[in-house]
């Protein structure tokens, strides 16, 4: 079934960021149906690895069992399938935000009716959302409260939780807390199931918000929240529970109370208990099946291992019992005072208790000469009751009772997954029993999810359970011809992708060299012989190679940190390795004992991307970009037109690179600069939003590809047939009524069909790739923002072919400056069309905005016919980068602007379009100034 999302919005102007990007509320779904895409002949997954990043939070219902993460989604757990199973994937690259996901409930009433709080600080406009499922995530609903509060899913206290509740007696009702506030109040309360939100403002004249700061920093967007700095501790509402009648709030403060109650409707919030910690932070609140609050505390919001405490609240008696677990010493019990991330009870028995501590530093161990092999894994700390926390029994994997006797918990198992061996179990916020099985618990991890199948036995096992979830943030990756592909990856090195779908890890691991991070930015191998490697550390100058594709040696005396790489085989069959970063190439002919630096006659300001000729390996190409101080830095006087993609040729096996050319502007897209090789000779270059080109005869002739408005990356796989050049993927748009999405073209450019829109899970993120595979013609790679490695594959129906549609190219020996713009070959029905009302924060003219205020609450601004927006020149009601392309073809004379675009575009107000307004455009587009249009004082 292909998930859908519509948008109901509740989102004010006061709220947006000042970087004038809008937000609009739509109500019809934003994808097309399979019959309108050529998407139904493609199979949409991830490849396998499991795990490799934070899992956040757990939650239960009756019957399902749903997953959070901090950058990678939601997930529901699939219990025929014994895997977790995405939620977001129809994500596209401006909502990549959302797939951090703050906190998230069930209606208690209806396991289907699913909630999801989610947002991030420095992604999608920091915009924060609701998503709404009434069939268990198949299919969600959007709503903006960015006015009222924001979150920020990858921030301090991420694993606390769940700061958002149904009202089990009324499901109409829900609460939810932000990390910071824009309007009254950090609490907001919605009586119509979600539709509709407004503040609590009982909660917000407690005073606990008390710091107001810029949210996100580097704007002037100003926000109350709970401590000084939104990446330091501003964490605001941490949990909320709703029963009998009362809401339960829970506050990442110290010092005053933190843990808060009121009658559900009520704005009238007092402390809950006098006796309950005020140095220490709530850090999670369940519900035993008696009604009692089991509530845990923890000193800080990342890895401090300080005090904390565990309690079990009675709402009928107001009675409050703490249960900390205990440890014995000696023969003598003592309470374990450290941070908990939750403890959570059998759902038919509330003597059944489960506890975790959170980011606790603890020996755990998986094989049994773990301390003789200096591989003891230190993470968090599992207990368990069945007096319902009178008395515990620690579980934790691989120690002993006592010294030399049995263990509480056998060795920890990988579950299938060979990478997460010697690696903790940590950072564990959340613990769960399974819904369906009170034999088993669940807790996160920042490396995936675990679970224990026999928690009341005697020695219960606990094994890795992640299948399904995937959050590795991958950096680069290749596929070989007659071989399996390979990734590298923040964090855990990366991974040969075995045909049978399992995983290897590469060894030796990156931290073997750099000592603190396995982090791994590039990798590349010998067009001649792909048993050759090379990879390379993302933050140090270290890395490894391989001549015989498994056995990897230390690569010495890298010159570059955070290095791409090409191989090329010389003329005596020797192999040259070129690596490249910050604008330089090196390369070395004798595996790292001696580099020289490659001669070029350009200088860059990003790492360069290279490709060897496959057909004629002395030609190797090099293409990045050189930005001025409107893209941040470099010349001392401003120069807009040297901001520039700029493309270099080697015909020496990439000793000397010559025949630079400027390729068009550099727009500030991120690292749209891969090449897509095709042919001999022959390649394919992104230049974000200004498209593509074609370039042949080694370089010498650049062609603007008139049916590509923007292209954030580009990628080649296996041809369609023999003998035919390579295919090409691209990331992005033929035209730019086109839908965002992946499109195929087999024909070298000339003509593209859809291949993916609605499982984009957020675009192609910090990796920026997408890599076609060599063996199989239809089956393609992509990187995403923390949702592991994504591959299409063309699924049993017959491939479609493409639509060859007719465009206009002009060829010259240098750039060309085209424009036009040619439809794609797909159904036009597949493109969405939206109409909505321009919300926007940007200083308007004397045409005056009109603000209305509904009984909701909700501000909406509007832009009224004939209203001056200064920036808007492609009159899409907001201003963002895409206006300044346009901006920049109309000043050098390649567009004719229409009437009000032209109002829009004169930034100075001078009654003139010229460079002048792109500057000024772009510097506002910066923040070095605030407002437009600029004059001149």
């Amino acid at each position: 079934m292909t998930k859908q999302k519509k948008i109901i919005s509740v989102l004010t102007a006061a709220a947006l960021l000042c970087t004038g990007i809008g937000t609009a509320g739509i109500s019809q779904p934003l994808t097309a149906s399979a019959a309108d895409s050529i998407e139904s002949s493609m199979d949409w997954d991830t490849l396998n690895i499991a795990g490799g990043g934070f899992v956040s939070g757990i939650i239960t219902g009756d019957d399902q069992m749903y997953a959070r993460t901090d950058v990678g989604g939601a997930y529901r757990y699939d219990y025929e399938q014994k895997k977790w199973v995405q939620l977001l994937d129809f994500l596209n690259e401006a909502d990549r935000g959302f797939l951090s996901v703050d906190a998230m409930c069930v209606d208690p009433n209806d396991d289907d009716t699913l909630y999801l709080l989610c947002g991030c600080a420095y992604f999608s406009d920091a915009r924060t959302a609701i998503f709404r499922s009434r069939d268990a995530g198949e299919t969600f609903e959007e709503i903006d409260v960015t006015d009222l509060i924001q979150v920020h899913g990858n921030g301090y206290g991420r694993q606390c939780g769940e700061a958002i509740a149904v009202d089990p007696d009324n499901p109409d009702i829900i609460y939810c807390g932000g990390d910071a506030t824009a309007g009254t109040s950090g609490l907001i309360m919605s009586e119509d199931g979600g539709d509709t939100w407004k503040a609590v403002d009982g909660y917000g004249k407690l005073d606990l918000f008390e710091y107001e700061i810029n949210w996100p920093t580097w704007t002037e967007h100003k926000v109350k929240t709970t401590a000084e700095k939104y990446d330091g501790g501003a964490n605001g509402v941490s949990t909320i529970t709703i029963t009998d009648g009362k809401v339960f709030v829970g506050t990442s403060i110290k010092g005053k109370a933190n843990l808060h109650v009121a009658e559900v409707g009520s704005d009238d919030f007092k402390p809950l208990s006098e006796e309950l910690p005020t140095e220490q932070m709530p850090s999670r609140i369940n519900l035993d099946p008696d009604g009692n609050l089991l509530i845990t505390y923890i000193n800080g919001l990342m890895f401090d291992s300080g005090t904390g405490y565990a309690y079990k609240y009675n709402p009928k008696t107001d009675e409050l019992k703490d249960i900390t677990p205990t440890t014995t010493s000696n023969g003598t019990a003592k309470k374990l005072n450290v941070g908990y991330g939750g403890v959570f009870s059998d759902r038919h028995d509330s003597n059944k208790l489960v506890a975790t501590t959170c980011a606790q530093w603890y020996s755990q161990s998986w094989t049994a000469d773990a301390w003789d092999r200096d591989a003891i894994a230190w993470g968090d700390r599992f207990f368990k009751s069945e007096d319902g926390g009178e008395t515990w029994t620690e579980m934790t994997p691989g120690n002993s009772t006592s010294w030399g006797g049995p263990l509480e918990a056998n060795y920890l198992e990988d579950g299938g997954h060979s990478w997460i061996r010697d690696k903790a179990i940590h950072w564990s916020g959340s613990i769960a029993i399974d819904p369906r099985n009170s034999d088993q618990f669940w807790v996160v991890s920042g490396n995936g999810v675990f679970t224990c199948e026999d928690t009341w036995a005697e020695c219960p096992t606990i094994r890795f359970a992640a299948d399904g979830i995937e959050e590795v943030v991958s950096l680069d990756f290749i596929s070989r011809p007659g071989k399996d592909p390979v990734s590298v990856i923040g964090d855990y090195d990366g991974f040969y992708h075995n045909a049978d779908g399992t995983a290897t890890q590469l060894s030796p691991s990156m931290n073997k060299l750099t000592t603190t991070t396995a982090s791994t930015g590039g990798i590349a191998y010998c067009p001649a012989n792909p048993d050759v490697m090379v990879r390379l550390s993302e933050g140090s100058a270290m890395g490894y190679y391989t001549t015989d594709g498994t056995t990897w040696q230390e690569l010495p005396n890298v010159p570059l940190s955070g290095a791409k790489a090409a191989i090329n085989q010389l003329e005596d069959g020797t192999y040259r390795i070129l690596v490249s970063s910050s604008g330089k190439i090196s390369y070395t002919d004798d595996y790292g004992k001696t580099w020289s630096t490659a001669s070029t006659s350009d200088s860059l300001s990003s790492t360069i991307w290279m490709c060897v000729d496959e057909k004629n390996p002395q030609y190797v190409y090099a293409y990045g970009y050189y930005y001025n101080q409107y893209y941040f830095y470099s010349k001392p006087k401003a120069d807009i037109t040297d901001a520039r993609y700029i493309l270099m040729v080697s015909d020496d096996y990439g000793k000397t690179f010559k025949n630079n050319q400027t390729v068009c502007q550099y727009d500030q897209c991120d690292g749209a600069y891969r090449i897509a090789y095709l042919d001999e000779g022959t390649f394919a270059i992104a230049a974000g939003y200004y498209g593509a080109y074609l370039v042949t005869d080694y370089g010498k002739t650049i062609t603007k590809m008139d049916n590509v408005s923007y292209c954030k990356t580009m990628g080649y796989g296996a041809a369609a047939k023999d003998g035919d050049p390579y295919t090409l993927y691209m990331y992005g748009k033929p035209a730019d009524s086109d839908p965002e999405g992946i499109y195929r073209s087999t024909d070298c450019g000339k003509s593209w069909v859809l291949i993916n829109q609605n499982h984009l899970y957020g675009g192609t993120g910090n990796g920026n790739y997408l890599v076609g595979d060599m063996n199989t013609f239809g089956t393609v790679y992509m990187s995403t923002v923390g949702c592991g490695i994504v591959v299409g594959k063309v699924n049993g129906s017959e491939d479609p072919k493409p639509v060859t549609t007719d465009t206009t190219q002009t060829t010259k020996t240098t750039t060309t400056t085209t424009v036009s713009t040619a439809a794609s070959t797909k159904d036009s029905a597949a493109s969405t069309t939206i109409a909505t009302t321009i919300v926007t924060t940007l200083p308007q003219t004397t045409d005056s905005t009109g603000v209305s205020t509904t009984a909701s609450g909700k501000n909406t601004a509007t832009v009224p016919a004939g209203a001056t927006l200064y920036g808007d020149t492609n009159l899409d009601g907001r201003v963002d980068i895409t206006d300044a392309v346009l901006l920049n073809k109309a000043a050098a004379g390649a567009v004719s602007l229409a009437a009000q675009a032209a109002k829009n575009a004169d930034c100075n107000a001078n009654g003139e379009v010229g460079s002048d307004d792109a500057v000024s455009l772009l510097k506002f587009l910066v923040q070095i100034i605030k407002n437009l249009p600029e004059v001149a004082e």
